[in-house]
């Protein structure tokens, strides 16, 4: 038994040893290793012996032989005005060889940014990009490409993932292009706050595991939870190979920050930063230098007396009015214990975990289970590429079970992939005892690329459940995070750095614990017709915000946000006449459009037509309003030819950093093949099994696993022989063709994190 397996079944038996019964865990995938660093084909190529200096090395088809990567540098310059902030990122594409390439980098955004402009600069000269339709801009890419022209492409593969391609790079030639975007913020816990997220964690995206047979039909189909896999894996620098002094892909930001209001506290939790204050109200934040891209950069700001809740900015585009309305819930008093809680804490324990991250999720998670109230219930479950649970159901928060927890809790390790579904699946499955009001709270760092399909579940399984998402580490899925907690109706909080567990933990048990306003509804005033986003409005916590946009032919009058609060009713007066005029806002109410039409898409009740009739919506609105979706993007092409006719063309994806935090050790593999695997006997030998049939007879949801695919893919072959079989004796006896059911076989791949 590896060192690896001996800490992760140390970590699970200590969960397991203390319960009463387990829930088998469930479909077996590869452990989290990082990507390999993506071979790329040049025309002339170097041996290790040709490196003279620090750099890294590109692997190619041909053994032994090597390209330089592209180097990468960014500035991200932002104006921050009231409750809008507008940001211009500059990234500089430098070709460290002698032959002609091409760059392609993976980088983030926040997750509600409206990407709108694309400028690519050569010597002295701008190029602006046109906003297309995304396979239109794709094959104007490739024949630029193709015939030698410097080109540009931005293209967005989750909302807060994009890559930029950059072709024909000219032997030591820089190319810098820019890309602006803006976004809308809001205070949230008495502060307000900008999240630039720099650096794409690695994620584990789950193999394709199901093959469907039908018989004198399609034949083999395959089901993949991330069909886009190859876009989201961009290359990993081992940061234990970089040279001494040496800093990938480094960063520097500056913002102008005028809020509105007098500063009296701004803060950086994340990095080193310089502050001048140019005059009341204003200030110029910088890093205090260059710094590599490998955790997001956080800025914290907070008034010196009391702030305005609501704020009102108005647009108009095409003859329509476009508004955005801010809110923050009001503090409601001091928390205040709700009815009886039933409490499931899903923990991830997966590679991607190690280090930092899962220090910050073992302290967070005993400060979560220390918290509750005898008359509370609760549940553990902790998951990697398998998942297991505390016990059968949960059990009473008494002080011998949250001592059990909080031991087995200090016990756990970070190692293996990252199959979140059938733990998700499981924690959201069944209903409370009595009258209890049931909470998920789900602790992890989002590192998966199957995230449509996590949200898919939790629309399909929620109910009358409340999921609350703990983002942990220095570079979390905040995209997966915001979604998964708004669709399940609850809040999110990051935590970076140990030193915010328990202030980060207490504004989350403040939401939990207070009472929210529900059923909310926007009531316009009469005669006023205007779509209204999102639709329903979510629940609104305590220090929670809210942010509303709304468009139609004329807005004007008072509006009334109404909703529950426990048994009493709550409502705020809106005069929409007092809107202030905002460049940008119509774009800010495009991009909510989009995002609500994207999680419509993800309903289980929508079929095949209606989501060809949502794409349609998606693309109509991001062409109108100039935006990068999921189906549009950014390309500028240079008309001039500049690479040589003849002259071949390498082409080299940028390697990220490793971010902050996490252990190399661990999740850094020489080959995909070095990561070590868990099966079946090994998760035997970590908890207790029963049965499929007990544990379904115990009222447990068991999601149908992958474990034993050999002998499920052996069955399906020989029901497929035996159908054949049976089809021709009946052709031969002239008898009416029986119909064939399908066949379905399940079968496990070897999924990378």
């Amino acid at each position: 038994m590896t060192p690896r397996i001996t800490r992760l079944a140390a970590a699970f038996a200590a969960v397991m040893a203390l319960a009463q019964g387990t829930a088998p865990a469930q479909q077996a995938g590869a452990p989290g290793a990082a990507p390999t660093e993506t071979p790329a084909a040049a025309p002339a190529l170097l041996t290790l012996d040709d490196v003279r200096t620090g750099r890294l090395m590109l692997r190619t088809d041909e053994p032994g032989k090597y390209v330089p990567a592209p180097l990468v540098s960014t500035k991200i310059d932002m104006q921050i005005t009231g409750t809008v902030a507008r940001a211009t990122v500059t990234q500089r594409f430098t070709n460290p060889t002698e032959e002609w390439v091409e760059g392609i980098y993976a980088f983030p955004l926040p997750e509600d940014s409206a990407v709108d402009t694309l400028r690519m600069r050569i010597g002295d000269r701008f190029i602006e990009g046109e906003i297309k339709e995304r396979q239109e801009a794709k094959e104007i890419y490739e024949a630029a490409k193709a015939e030698g022209k410097k080109a540009a492409l931005v293209e967005q593969e989750r909302p807060n993932l994009f890559t930029n391609s950059v072709a024909n790079i000219g032997p030591g030639e820089v190319i810098v292009t820019q890309i602006a975007f803006q976004q809308s913020l809001a205070p949230k816990d008495g502060r307000w706050e900008v999240r630039m997220p720099l650096v794409v964690a690695p994620r584990y995206n789950p193999s394709p595991v199901v093959q469907v047979v039908e018989f004198l039909q399609d034949g083999w189909g395959v089901t993949d939870p991330v069909p886009d896999r190859d876009r989201i894996e961009p290359p990993v620098a081992d940061p234990r190979a970089e040279p001494a002094g040496q800093m990938r892909n480094p960063v520097q930001i500056d913002i102008d920050l005028a809020p509105g209001f007098d500063i009296a506290t701004l803060e950086s939790p994340s990095h080193e930063i310089t502050v001048a204050e140019p005059g009341p109200g204003r200030a110029r934040i910088a890093l205090a230098g260059p710094a590599p891209a490998d955790r997001d950069f956080l800025l914290r700001w907070a008034g010196s007396g009391a702030e305005p809740q609501a704020a009102l900015f108005a647009e108009e585009k095409d003859g329509q009015a476009h508004m955005l309305l801010m809110l923050t819930a009001p503090e409601l008093g001091e928390a205040r214990p709700v009815r009886p809680r039933e409490v499931i804490f899903v923990q991830d324990v997966s590679g991607s975990m190690s280090g930092e991250s899962i220090e910050q999720a073992r302290e967070g998670l005993e400060m979560a289970v220390k918290r509750l109230r005898p008359e509370d219930a609760f549940n553990i479950v902790i998951f990697n590429d398998q998942f297991a649970v505390f016990h059968d159901a949960p059990v009473p928060a008494s002080p011998e079970n949250i001592a059990a927890a909080v031991t087995a809790v200090r016990a756990l390790e970070a190692e293996g992939g990252t199959e979140m579904l059938p733990a998700l699946d499981y924690a959201l499955s069944g209903a409370p005892a009595g009258d209890r009001l049931r909470q998920v709270i789900f602790l992890t760092d989002g590192a998966v690329g199957n995230e449509a399909q996590m949200l898919a579940l939790i629309d399909e399984k929620l109910g009358e459940t409340r999921l609350f998402t703990v983002g942990i580490g220095s570079a979390p899925n905040s995209y997966f995070m915001s979604r998964a907690a708004e669709k399940g109706r609850g809040a999110h909080v990051y935590i970076g750095d140990l030193s915010e567990v328990a202030e980060r933990m207490t504004a989350l048990f403040t939401k939990i614990e207070t009472p929210a306003i529900t059923d909310l509804e926007l009531r316009l005033p009469e005669g006023v017709t205007a779509e209204v986003l999102p639709s329903p409005l979510p629940d609104l916590y305590a220090g929670e915000p809210l942010a509303v946009a709304l468009r139609g032919p004329e807005i004007a009058g008072e509006a009334v946000l109404s909703g529950m609060r426990g048994a009493q009713p709550w409502q705020v007066r809106l005069p929409l006449d007092r809107a202030a005029e905002r460049a940008g806002v119509a774009k800010l109410y495009a991009r909510r459009r989009i995002a609500s039409l994207e999680a419509l898409r993800l309903s289980p009740a929508v079929e095949v037509s209606g989501m060809e009739r949502l794409d349609r919506e998606i693309l109509d609105t991001a062409l109108g309003y100039g935006l990068v979706s999921r189906l549009t993007s950014l390309v500028a092409v240079d008309v001039t030819p500049s690479r040589p006719r003849g002259t071949g063309l390498a082409s080299a994806e940028v390697p990220l950093n490793l971010p902050k935090g996490w252990d190399p050790e661990a999740f850094l593999f020489e080959t995909p093949e070095a990561a070590p695997q868990l099966d079946r006997a090994m998760l035997q030998r970590i908890a207790p099994q029963r049965t499929q049939a007990e544990a379904e007879a115990a009222g447990a949801p068991v999601p149908k696993g992958a474990l034993n695919w050999r002998q499920s893919l052996l069955l399906g072959l020989l029901l497929m022989v035996t159908g054949l079989f049976t089809l021709v004796v009946t052709r031969l006896r002239r008898v009416r063709r029986p119909q064939v059911r399908a066949i379905t076989v399940t079968a496990a791949d070897s999924g990378r994190a």
